[in-house]
């Protein structure tokens, strides 16, 4: 009832404006509508309906657009509540806001803004008019506003102040109930200000209505966000609550969002939601930067009014930039929204940007074409930088603000924002915003300079002071270093080092601290970083670093090195350089820093050599009479270099120096020398005293008195020394100075010839006393001139120094142990000195031997004869000679061994025994081998010939194998010295009997990998060949091996020369071909038809037919064949027109009658790979025939035995004609099936038989008196005659009839052409034919052929028993049709009698336990159950139906158990995982059992398929739920044939079958890393990978046991996983287990050829069978 308050009549005014506005349109509401009849109101509807088709075109266009556009209804009725006006509620002190409560069946809007008046009512009565201006803000598809609301409701009913009017719309009217209202009277008055807009949503049989429209609701909210708030002009607060849905009317989720003013340019959001009893609140604070964007073009989407238009209201709009702030005033660094008024989308900044867009109409996105659009970039770089500039202020943002930055790479902008980042980059690079060091002035990015390391100091302060004024540069060090890394792409620099040279240079100018700085680091520092061009090598930046003055001199002055000429202040060995010698040197306490050394040195400054500072001295005595050198400044120059002789200790003499001698003469040291006066016995002074004459000579003097008078604060001893240094002796000169003797002089000392000459019993003790005195020579002509000496020796034979030996007691033992009383050796005779050996010591240096080294075995081995007794003697030499050289420093043993070699090599002193009657002899180790055959002629095989002369008692021989392999080199003999050997034989004409043993000991040789081909090819290559056969030699290509006797011309056969033993080297050794399929072809390719032999023919082809098994060539033509007609034989080229007899049954009726290939059945049988081969099994004889069957009696009676009336087993032939689509079945197989079932089987004596044949132009027809099988389908009935001899029938029930039926399905009526038959319906045929018929349908289903409906059970005709069908037919019937010879059933009949026999498959069928995989087929169930034609077969429907609901079951348990893993999102678990998917604890998962999953019949083929593809499902579903999500993970992924299957899940029923190639099971490019890095998070993958976007190919292993279950690989996969695991791409193997379990698992196996290597995986060859461990 109507209110009676007050209030009424404001109501009744109310009540009036909408009625008299209903009236107006012509509106009938429900109200008037539901009193008439229903016919009644159908008229009045229908009537309507053509009115305002006719004149409501906007209205009507209205009601269109509303369901085909994409209308977002929450957007709409924001706009509206922000465009309202809120005076009411802002003078009570409370915040404009919106709240939407959303019920099962409607949404109630609530706002609190001023309330609705006539004008409002008015406009939302009207299409596209409105009470409010259109020339800003949100406005969406155009036309539709606020009647989007009809989107998701039938009815909208609007209470505000006195106002209560509804609007009611469905799909199909014509709108104008959307612009219609309706009153009604409210329940209730409302506060005020208050209005309530309710939505009564669309019922579930409505479009778009049920729970799908609720939840398309609920998800538009979701959509809102506090950022809207930031643009909406009023509206400060947004309510979203949600009823349960129950109709409890529970809330069960509330969400608040509202804005709050901080302070100037800060905004505050919040966000409160209640969930599930939990309050969660979030805030987000945004530093906010406004302006107005002006002279804008029009809004293409806006209808502007007039006074809009005259005012040019679309010119401006508001720009708003929203930066987000942490709640410490840190930049929040997250991709923001675009807005126009309400959320667009994400654009790639990471600032909201809200301004007066066009957008899309869809509002996804703006319009980039958009004139509008594109003049606003402009406003939103200016505000852009208006905002950064006002963050500059902020004590903190200032040094922050360029996180905001939109990136200049690495992101990929669109062509539209690409603009804007390009117009913010040009206005912040001419901003100055940067602030400089040490002050608060602004400056361009492009003016501003970072600081590396290298130029600060250990403070991070700069090193060098920076510029004044406007030339100042180096940026403040408050900012981040990551911070000014964002600023690299918009031009901010480091210090470019001319700009540090232009800051040293100015500190150089004035107080500069690099000339008083004694601070080390800095000092380092400073020359690190002036060092840097230098180290770069930047030449300009050297030139001017070298121009600025660096280096203090000694003398206190700055200098530049421009010019060179500057040394450090002491020499290369650092001592100090005397200041007189006039060089310009630097100050030595600016060197004391390594890094300003290094810089010195960069700069040119060197050192100078002690070398260069005694030139300085040595100068003044280059003349040949050194002038102005008196005794007193001789000792001063040697004083002088005696304290520096020590510097370089190289500088032994002083060849131009000249000293005073004892009778006050200069005298110049070179070529003269200078003596102590020396009174020791062997001494110069006491041996010229004895001499009989005066040596005379004028260059050997005796020093001058005053030189041995101490300097330079030496003692007496030190003092000596340094004058024995400068040359003076004494002790006697042993042999000349370095350059005194010319070439072909004697380099002995003067004095050593005179002694030697005049003094010859006092040599030794001269040689003796000058060597000890410090005369030991070193040089290799001193040495060998002093060696050259002859001496006496034992025997008095006198030799040279160096080749004798003192007689040492142990030294004469070991002679006597090698050589006999006839062979001399070498020892000094020393006379009575002999028992003083220690003396004689330096004899070594001479050459002396002391020891039994090498030397001294090597004079035993030199001093043997040529013809010794006792050789082995000289084995245990050899030996001897091998233990000397050893020694524990590996060069040193090389070098022994190099040596030894050498010795041996040079004197040819290796010794070969005799072999046979050849003499002894002594060879070089180059002649040699090690082991070899022991008749060899190019090489001496001395292992050979040693064993064969010595037992293993008298000589080690793997000891002197050892000796002559690794130290004298003989070589082990290889293929190329028999290449050799053989070689030579074939040239000097050797017999067989010499070569056998190149080839067996070749034969036994490992020949290396890589020089088989290299062997091959000199066997090959050489000129007459190196293999010998009957007395020739041949080439590899011009052999074979062959165990047959058939000749191939061009080769000779090696097996008729040598062993069998042969085979393997002269094949895969040598290349000789073995017989192949090839060379027999090659063969009957070659043969010319006048050369031929009709017996050599069949020869070949027998061979060539044994041997197609092990690879047949490509056949390309066969030239010969061998034929017979009748009696005749010959050959004829292969297109002859023939036959091939391959029955025994058809040889007596064609053999004398056609062309025939000469061979016999039983050897056409044998010879079936060749025919293949030659593709001649057309030409089969049982092909050619053609066989027609007549019934020649119409004596016949009912099949006596009811187990052979086909007509019982009418239903299992139909399941197998439909598995095989037999043509026969069309339509709904209703007539093939009653054919079937009314077939009559009958028993007849004789059927007769005719068969033809055409070979050529040649056709030959025979009659065969009895036949077995005759069938008639004429006339609409099919009748199959039988013999009635009960064995006879038996054969043919298990032979002929089985194919016969088969043929005749499989042909079709009408065309009488016979599709192809396969063999495994014969069997199957057979089978049924002889079964029960109880278990005839189960054993079809156990051989997966599929179950059918019978197309009318009721008209199938049910076999009665035997005994009944007898009672209605005679005892004997006379001829009821008359008789006729039966249709051929095809043009030719293969295989339809005794006469053919057919092939049998792989597997076994009768067995009826083990179906076979070729009769596994998809099984298809019925829902419907249906009764069996058969009264003994069994339904197994129900059976079925039961299976595929376990099996989605199944599927939906492992869907769900995926869902919930979180194997690829924390550390994996083995012993957690039932938890994590669920496990145990989850009611509702189970166990399955495989007989309810796939009963007893299916196939292990197709019950594998079906296992595999729920693991499948599995790893789907877990990569499906990965989160984050794989980006671009869909379906299509999913790259296997068997996901068909996955239909089943009632969530995958649209799934299309997966058509093309399959490289895996799943295939993924991850393209922003996320799989990538899940799998480096678990430890499957390194690291390194998270760089890589790499590709991954997905294998799925599932299996119903536990995880280290073998699971099979295929070649194909095996060679995949390799191929795919590279660089760029990853295999993975997810192992699904317990898959029938509540306890379902997978365990991750990536790269599985690294796992296979480090033994996590087991592969086994062949079917790569593969094991985890």
């Amino acid at each position: 009832m109507p209110p009676t308050t007050d209030y009424a009549s404001r109501q009744a005014q109310a009540c009036h404006l909408v009625q008299e506005i209903a009236r107006s349109h012509g509106y009938l509401g429900e109200e008037v509508l539901s009193r008439m009849d229903a016919d009644t109101r159908r008229q009045v509807e229908e009537a309507l309906l053509r009115k305002d088709e006719m004149i409501g075109t906007s209205v009507i266009t209205l009601a269109k657009n509303l369901y085909s556009k994409d209308v977002r209804f929450i957007f709409e009725l924001l706009q509206n509540a922000d465009d309202n006006h809120f005076t009411h509620a802002v003078s009570l002190g409370d915040a404009p806001y919106v709240s939407f409560h959303v019920y099962k069946d409607r949404i109630v809007i609530d706002c609190n803004e001023d309330g609705f008046n006539e004008e409002n009512i008015r406009a939302i009565c009207n299409v596209g008019k409105s009470s409010k201006t259109g020339a800003q803000g949100y406005i969406g598809e155009k036309g539709i506003g606020f009647k989007s609301v009809f989107k998701v409701a039938w009815k909208v009913e609007i209470q505000s102040g006195a106002y209560s009017f509804s609007f009611s719309h469905r799909k199909g009217n014509s709108g104008f109930g959307m612009i219609s209202p309706e009153w009604f009277w409210p329940a209730q008055e409302l506060a005020t200000p208050l209005t309530r807009m309710t939505l009564y949503l669309h019922e579930t049989d409505d479009a778009g209505g049920g729970p799908a429209q609720r939840q398309n609701i609920l998800d538009q909210l979701k959509e809102l966000q506090p950022a809207m708030l930031l643009f909406l002009k009023k509206l400060k607060r947004i309510d979203v609550k949600i009823d349960s849905g129950d109709g409890k009317n529970e809330t069960i989720s509330s969400t608040s969002l509202s804005i709050h003013h901080s302070e100037a340019s800060r905004r505050v959001l919040e966000k409160v939601q209640v969930e599930n009893g939990k309050t969660e609140s979030t805030k987000q604070k945004y530093h906010v930067a406004e302006s107005t964007a002006r002279s804008l073009p029009r809004n293409e989407n806006r209808e502007y009014s007039a006074t809009e238009e005259r005012l040019v209201a679309y010119s401006t709009a508001p720009v708003v930039l929203a930066f987000p702030l942490s709640e410490d005033d840190a930049p929040v660094l997250e991709p923001q929204e675009l807005f126009a008024f309400l959320p667009v989308r994400q654009v790639g900044f990471n600032f909201l940007i809200h301004s007066d867009f066009v957008t899309l109409a869809n509002r996804e996105d703006i319009v980039t074409t958009s004139s509008r659009n594109i003049q606003l970039l402009d406003a939103l770089a200016d505000s852009f930088i208006v905002g950064m500039r006002e963050l500059c202020q902020h004590p903190t943002l200032r040094y922050q603000w360029m996180r905001y930055l939109p990136k200049l790479t690495d992101y990929p902008w669109d062509s539209f924002w690409k603009r804007l980042v390009d117009k913010i980059k040009e206005r912040i690079l001419n901003e100055e915003i940067l602030i400089l060091r040490d002050s608060s002035i602004l400056a361009r990015i492009s003016r501003a300079r970072r600081l590396s390391p290298l130029k600060s100091d250990q403070h991070n302060r700069p090193l060098f002071d920076d510029l004044l004024g406007n030339e100042a540069s180096y940026i403040s060090p408050t900012y981040q270093v990551d911070d000014l890394a964002l600023l690299n792409d918009y031009g901010l620099k480091y210090l470019y080092q001319k700009e540090l040279l232009l800051r040293v240079k100015r500190d150089l100018s004035h107080k500069s601290r690099l000339r008083t700085s004694t601070d080390d680091d800095w000092q380092t520092r400073a020359a690190r970083c002036l060092d840097i061009s230098f180290e770069k090598g930047w030449t300009d930046m050297i030139r001017d670093t070298k121009e600025l003055e660096l280096v203090p001199l000694t003398c206190g002055k700055w200098v530049n090195t421009i010019n060179g000429g500057v040394y450090f202040g002491d020499t290369s060995s650092g001592y100090p350089i005397p200041s007189d010698l006039g060089y310009r040197l630097v100050d030595p306490a600016a060197t004391r820093l390594l890094a300003r050394k290094q810089l010195f040195t960069n700069l040119g400054i060197k050192h100078l050599s002690d070398v260069e500072v005694r030139t300085a001295i040595l100068r003044k005595y280059e003349h040949t009479k050194p002038n102005g050198i008196s005794l007193e400044t001789s000792l001063s120059h040697i004083e002088f270099l005696y304290l520096t002789h020590r510097l370089n200790p190289p500088v032994l003499r002083y060849p131009d120096m000249f000293l005073y001698d004892a009778d006050g003469k200069l005298q110049p040291l070179k070529d003269h020398a200078f003596y102590f006066k020396d009174t020791a016995p062997y001494g110069l002074w006491s041996l010229l005293s004895k001499a009989d004459k005066s040596p005379g000579w004028s260059n050997i003097h005796f020093l001058h008195e005053k030189y041995q008078d101490t300097m330079g604060g030496a003692s007496q001893e030190e003092w000596k020394r340094w004058l024995k240094l400068l040359g003076v002796r004494e002790y006697p000169r042993l042999v000349k100075g370095i350059l005194e003797p010319a070439a072909s002089e004697s380099s002995l000392s003067e004095e050593c010839r005179f002694v030697a000459e005049h003094l010859p019993s006092d040599l030794l003790g001269f040689l003796k006393y000058g060597w000890n005195g410090g005369g030991k020579v070193t040089f290799d002509r001193h040495l060998d001139d002093l060696k050259a000496l002859t001496v006496p020796c034992q025997g008095g034979r006198m030799i040279a120094l160096s080749e004798t030996y003192l007689p040492l007691q142990a030294l004469l033992a070991k002679r006597d142990e090698f050589m006999r009383y006839n062979e001399s050796f070498p020892f000094l005779d020393l006379g009575g000195a002999s028992s003083q050996i220690s003396q004689w010591d330096f004899l070594k240096e001479l050459g002396v031997g002391f020891a039994s080294g090498l030397h001294f075995y090597f004079k035993i081995l030199e001093n043997m004869s040529d013809n010794p007794t006792d050789p082995s003697r000289i084995a245990h030499l050899y030996l001897r000679i091998q233990f000397e050289s050893l020694d524990l420093d590996p060069v040193v043993r090389k070098e022994n061994d190099t040596h030894v070699c050498n010795i041996i090599q040079s004197k040819s002193r290796l010794f070969i025994p005799s072999y046979e009657d050849k003499a002894p002899f002594w060879s070089a180790p180059s002649f040699c081998l090690l082991e070899g055959p022991i008749g060899m002629k190019t090489k001496h095989p001395v292992i050979t010939r040693y064993q064969n002369a010595f037992t293993k008692s008298e000589v080690d021989i793997s000891a002197l194998k050892q000796f002559f392999h690794s130290t004298l080199g003989v070589p082990k003999c290889s293929w190329q010295h028999i290449v050799d050997e053989l070689t030579y034989l074939r040239i000097s004409g050797c017999d067989f009997s010499a070569a056998l043993p190149m080839y067996e000991h070749l034969r036994k040789m490992k020949i290396p990998r890589g020089s088989t081909e290299d062997l091959r090819n000199a066997f090959e290559n050489s000129t007459d060949g190196l293999l010998l056969a009957n007395g020739k030699w041949y080439k590899s290509s011009q052999c074979l091996w062959s165990s047959t006797s058939t000749p191939i011309r061009g080769k000779v056969n090696l097996s008729d020369t040598y062993d069998p033993e042969f085979e393997t080297f002269f094949v895969d050794v040598l290349g000789v071909s073995r017989l192949d399929a090839s060379l027999i072809y090659g063969e009957l390719l070659g043969l010319k038809p006048a050369d031929a032999n009709l017996q050599h023919v069949k020869d070949l082809i027998w061979n060539l037919n044994s041997l197609l098994e092990i690879g047949a060539p490509k056949f390309s033509k066969l030239p010969l064949l061998p034929l017979r007609s009748g009696d005749s034989k010959y050959l004829r080229l292969f297109d002859s027109e023939f036959a091939i007899l391959d029955r025994k049954a058809l040889d007596p009726v064609f053999s004398d009658k056609v062309t025939l290939l000469d061979f016999t059945v039983q050897e056409v049988c044998q010879l079936k790979p060749f025919i293949k081969w030659a593709g001649l099994e057309d030409c089969y004889l049982s092909r050619l025939v053609k066989e027609t069957s007549t019934l020649h009696s119409s004596d016949k009676l009912p099949i006596s035995d009811a187990s052979q009336d086909v007509r019982r087993k009418a239903y299992g032939l139909y399941r197998i004609a439909t598995e095989f689509q037999s043509p026969r079945i069309q339509h709904s197989g209703q007539e093939f099936y009653d054919l079937l079932c009314m077939c009559r089987t009958w028993e007849t004596p004789r059927i007769q038989t005719t068969l033809s044949v055409t070979v050529g132009l040649s056709t030959v027809t025979e009659n065969v008196d009895r036949g077995d099988i005759h069938i008639d389908d004429a006339d609409g009935e099919l009748q199959i005659y039988v013999p009635r001899n009960e064995m006879l029938r038996d054969k043919s029930y298990v032979s002929l009839l089985p194919k016969r039926l088969v043929h005749w399905m499989m042909t079709d009526p009408t065309t009488g052409e016979r599709k192809p038959v396969d063999p495994v319906a014969i069997l199957l045929v057979e089978t049924v034919l002889l079964a029960k018929v109880a278990v005839v349908n189960s054993y079809l289903d156990d051989q997966g052929i599929i179950e059918v409906e019978v197309p009318d059970l009721e008209q199938s005709i049910h076999t009665d028993s035997f005994s009944s069908a007898l009672q209605h037919i005679p005892e004997i019937l006379g001829p009821v049709t008359p008789e006729r010879a039966s249709t051929p059933l095809t043009g030719t009949s293969s295989s339809e009698d005794e006469y053919f026999e057919q092939e049998t498959p792989a597997t076994d069928l009768t067995s009826l336990g083990s179906p076979s995989p070729r009769l596994a087929r998809n099984r298809s169930s019925s829902s419907q159950e249906y009764l069996s034609p058969d009264p003994f077969i069994t339904p197994t429907a129900e059976r079925q139906r039961i299976a595929a609901e376990e099996y989605r079951a199944l599927l939906s348990q492992v869907a769900s158990a995926a869902r919930k893993s979180r194997l690829l999102a924390e550390p994996f678990n083995l012993s957690d995982l039932s938890d994590a998917l669920g496990g145990n604890t989850a009611p509702n998962m189970k166990t399955f059992d495989e007989y309810d999953l796939f009963g007893a019949g299916m196939a292990q083929f197709e019950r594998d398929r079906r296992v595999g593809a729920a693991g499948e499902l599995f790893v789907f579903e877990l990569l499906s739920a990965l989160n984050p999500a794989l980006n671009g993970f869909t379906r299509d992924n999913w790259m296997s044939t068997i996901r068909k299957y996955a239909t089943a899940h009632p969530d995958y029923t649209d799934m299309d079958e997966w058509k093309g190639n399959e490289t895996s099971d799943l295939e993924y490019e991850d393209v922003d890393g996320t799989l990538t890095e899940s799998l480096v998070r678990k430890g499957h993958l390194h690291g390194s990978w998270r760089a890589r976007r790499p590709k991954f190919y997905i294998e799925v292993k599932a299996t119903p046991g536990p995880c280290n279950t073998p699971f099979f690989m295929s070649h194909a996969q095996h060679e995949k996983m390799r191929k795919f695991t590279t660089n760029d791409s990853v295999y993975v193997i997810f192992r699904v287990f317990n898959l029938y379990t509540s306890g379902i698992g997978c365990k991750i196996f990536v790269d599985p050829v690294k796992l296979e290597q480090e033994g996590q995986l087991v592969f086994t060859a062949d079917r790569w069978t593969v094991k985890p461990q």
